[in-house]
């Protein structure tokens, strides 16, 4: 066109206050510029983890921004949930990719994902084979469990998630691993396992404690851990006093909590960037079929007893400001 007429327009476009149809726009070019975020348990769940989940989304919504992708949650309180949720975001062209967390051993959406062959990343270990990032959940048991033998615990309860989750599964396999390096039985009257929220934490140990003897709980969770707490104090047993208490999860309450909790660090917020950073590679259309891990990091507070701190996974712990997670084949 020419200048006079570009001119009028843009004339135009100022007196009527006129802006780009973002949406309108990133269709044309085939890309909505949005990232989905599926969350597959009950909100009672999410809203317990809410210090876990607010670093993972702040990580997701650092990286996103930085590409230019804006971040939309998906709430599904189930996995049967999930696949409709995932169904209708396919329909709707809505985002250029999923992400999805706490992956169980059924997943019942992998398959849609795969059919719909939309970009997706797991945040966690799904059991089929699929792109993911996670933590090592074998070694962040093992980090924990490790720190209560040193300490001089032998009788060490697990107070595990559900075995519906493939982290639980994993983060039982560390335990077993650090008690076998020690030279210390397997009990499996030790291992017990409750939701992940604070409340069935507190009926589980209370009904539990008076049936065993223990000296140490690791708790798969700082929400379990004080659950575990409370229930211990309501049957005369302080921490650490008479019972150590290690957990997994490095969030204000951990921190804040009395006694603060001695906890395994997860580096969520890593976890969420990175997570990001994986789905975009895979909407560019690039190869990720190795995992990314992120390494966790033995925090020592007031709940162990213990002020003893020895290095975490080989090669040390994500620090705060770190951002190499470590990449590996399965």
């Amino acid at each position: 066109m020419s200048e006079e007429t570009r001119l009028r327009v843009l004339r135009a476009a100022e007196e009527l206050g006129y802006h780009p149809h973002l949406l309108a726009r990133n269709l044309a070019h085939g890309r909505t510029r949005n990232l989905g975020l599926i969350t597959p348990i009950s909100l009672e769940h999410l809203f317990a983890s809410a210090g876990f989940f607010s670093q993972l989304i702040r990580g997701m919504h650092r990286a996103a921004l930085e590409a230019g992708y804006n971040l939309s949650l998906h709430i599904a309180e189930s996995e049967e949930e999930a696949v409709e949720r995932i169904r209708d975001v396919v329909r709707g062209r809505s985002v250029d990719g999923l992400l999805i967390t706490n992956p169980t051993v059924a997943s019942p959406y992998l398959r849609d994902l795969k059919r719909h062959r939309i970009p997706y990343v797991f945040i966690g270990h799904p059991l089929e084979e699929a792109v993911y990032v996670d933590n090592d959940n074998v070694e962040v048991s093992r980090i924990g469990v490790q720190h209560l033998i040193r300490c001089g615990h032998r009788r060490i309860v697990f107070l595990n998630g559900p075995a519906r989750f493939t982290f639980c599964i994993d983060r039982l396999r560390g335990y077993r691993a650090a008690l076998e390096e020690a030279g210390i039985p397997y009990r499996e009257e030790l291992v017990w396992q409750s939701e992940l929220v604070e409340s069935a934490a507190y009926e589980v140990v209370y009904r539990l404690a008076p049936r065993h003897e223990f000296t140490a709980v690791f708790a798969g969770s700082d929400v379990q851990a004080v659950g575990a707490i409370r229930a211990l104090r309501d049957r005369g047993l302080e921490v650490p006093d008479d019972v150590a208490v290690v957990c997994v999860n490095n969030t204000d309450l951990a921190r804040h909590f009395i006694p603060s909790l001695t906890t395994v660090d997860l580096h969520e917020y890593w976890l969420g960037y990175w997570a990001v950073k994986r789905l975009l590679q895979a909407v560019e259309g690039e190869r990720t079929e190795h995992p990314l891990l992120i390494p966790g990091e033995l925090v020592v507070r007031e709940s162990c007893g213990c002020r003893e701190q020895r290095p975490g996974p080989e090669g040390g712990g994500a620090a705060e400001g770190t951002e190499r997670p470590t990449e590996r084949s399965v």
